[in-house]
């Protein structure tokens, strides 16, 4: 499994919107609401190729969450993170249990509370700063953790039947500001 995500807490219009300016990449084209068990089906061409980045969108409990079905969220450092956050509380976890790795950031008040990232093919690009704030939840200390956080995360753990699919240019001439 590799399931990733990044959250933030504001209402789906706001949230949308801070996405679309932050990211700085048209659109393929407007959201569309589909079923979840049809969003990847959805996303790809008739030869199983991603039209664009892909999300599934979706409002839980105060938190617009968008599902990363195309795997481009791993890129974005935790710098760029904060600066999708702004002064908003934001989780982005993701894993990939074939390759052993995982990807925490946890932004709160502006400032990157956590960041974790295990690579077990690269060693060198691990990362390992802060703390989770108590309330988060236990530690994280290696690429297992960071997928029991995502499992046991209830936001993103029983998603709705319905969400939004939403899918931006992808490719060389994308900017994707949100990695910096």
């Amino acid at each position: 499994m590799n399931p990733s995500y990044v959250r933030i807490r504001l209402p789906l219009a706001d949230a949308m919107a801070r996405y679309s300016a932050w990211v700085a990449v048209a659109a393929v084209g407007p959201a569309v609401e589909v079923s979840l068990a049809d969003a990847v089906r959805l996303a790809c061409d008739e030869h199983g190729r991603w039209l664009g980045s892909a999300l599934f969108v979706y409002h839980c409990d105060g938190w617009t969450v968008f599902e990363d079905l195309s795997g481009h969220h791993g890129a974005v450092s935790a710098q760029g993170w904060r600066s999708l956050a702004g002064d908003e509380p934001l989780v982005y976890a993701g894993y990939n249990d074939a390759i052993g790795y995982g990807a925490l950031v946890v932004v709160e008040h502006g400032e990157v509370q956590r960041e974790y990232l295990c690579d077990t093919s690269d060693p060198s690009a691990n990362v390992d700063r802060g703390e989770l704030p108590p309330h988060r939840g236990r530690p994280v200390q290696a690429w297992t953790d960071v997928a029991g956080f995502v499992e046991d995360d209830v936001l993103v753990a029983s998603p709705p039947a319905r969400g939004l699919l939403w899918l931006h240019v992808r490719g060389p001439s994308a900017g994707w500001h949100g990695q910096g």
